[in-house]
């Protein structure tokens, strides 16, 4: 899911949540409640009385500032007993003017029978409930259980679009911090390697020179957005991999990629560049020749599966780091906030081997 770019979705679904509750049940509940009064004729000319369906809209009208205003407000605050007080002054006393001061506009307004009759007596009835504590407290339960509902509703997916949104502004720090650990580590061993290169006379140096040098301005440029090409993502992973083949000309390295159409798709950055890193970094080829990193990455169709594996030489000492650690941990991470539900992660972890499976439906 990309949260940038795009309205978050939730703020559809209440939308449309708030439009079916003032159709169903003011426009229709509520309606029915009108009609059924003894104060309406049955009669062939005069029923349905689509009029009243305005009327009940109208009526419904003073909860809209509790439920959009003043509710949300207090529950921003966090002010969850002050709520309660303030709703419970707010429906003893707004109702009761709204109600008066609507049907006074309608009585007003209409001149055919039966419907003026109809609320000169809801007018009456009205003026007669100004001076009583309570009017129509069944009404009123109604109409506060139903837009209750749309409040809270609205204040939960309020809550989950602000969730949602820092946990990608702090999956994009530990992107940056990734990154930043990215530049010296690598940066360091790969221009001490250019370096011996140079010295020896290597022929190839100027090639792995513009290698680092696409691979900076992958890093710094190229990342700063939630998605990238592709094919881009994955001639960084080639240039590292040359890199580090380079650095360990002995180790039994085989990784293949095969990626045909990639740059026709999308993909968030540096997701797959960790494992690889863990398994330069951990590695056994560090230190003996039977060490081996085997790996596959392929496209097909719109899935990108990775199988990575390497030896591992297990020392058990005390302040030894968790293989993988907050590199890892921030790409399964970021998995599940980019692709919720298409993607799966499956890492096995011995004393010898560590091995690796990813699938991502682009």
């Amino acid at each position: 899911m990309k949260l940038s770019g795009k309205k978050y979705t939730g703020n559809r679904f209440i939308s449309a949540y708030e439009v079916l509750v003032w159709m169903l049940y003011v426009g229709i509940y509520k309606y029915s409640m009108l009609v059924e009064t003894n104060w309406l004729p049955r009669t062939r000319g005069y029923f349905p009385f689509p009029q009243l369906i305005l009327y009940a809209f109208f009526l419904t009208l003073y909860i809209v500032p509790y439920y959009r205003v003043i509710g949300p407000w207090f529950l921003r605050k966090r002010w969850h007993w002050q709520l309660v007080l303030v709703s419970i002054l707010y429906f003893i006393f707004v109702p009761k003017f709204t109600n008066w001061a609507c049907t006074w506009l309608f009585a007003h307004g209409s001149t055919g029978e039966p419907l003026l009759s109809y609320y000169q007596r809801r007018l009456h009835w009205f003026t007669m409930g100004l001076h009583n504590r309570m009017l129509m407290l069944e009404d009123l339960l109604t109409d506060i259980l139903a837009f209750l509902s749309v409040m809270f509703m609205r204040y939960a997916f309020e809550n989950e679009q602000k969730r949602h949104a820092l946990e990608k502004d702090n999956l994009q720090l530990q992107l940056q911090t990734l990154k930043a650990q990215l530049h010296p580590h690598f940066l360091f061993n790969t221009l001490n390697s250019i370096y011996g290169m140079s010295l020896t006379g290597a022929p190839e140096t100027p090639d792995f020179i513009l290698r680092l040098s696409d691979m900076m301005r992958y890093v710094l440029y190229d990342c700063s957005t939630h998605q990238v090409s592709l094919d881009k993502d994955l001639q960084f992973v080639s240039n590292y991999l040359e890199m580090e083949k380079k650095r360990y000309p002995q180790a039994n390295i085989q990784f293949e990629i095969a990626a045909e159409g990639a740059g026709h798709k999308m993909i968030a950055p540096l997701l797959v560049i960790p494992f690889l890193e863990n398994s330069f970094k951990h590695g056994a080829h560090r230190i003996t020749d039977n060490g081996f990193i085997k790996g596959l990455l392929q496209l097909t169709d719109n899935q990108l599966e990775l199988t990575l594996s390497n030896n591992v030489l297990f020392t058990a000492l005390p302040n030894q780091k968790q293989y993988g650690g907050v590199g890892i941990e921030n790409v399964q991470k970021r998995l599940t906030l980019y692709y919720p539900h298409r993607y799966t992660l499956h890492i096995n972890s011995t004393d010898s081997l560590y091995a690796v499976h990813l699938k991502i439906q682009l």
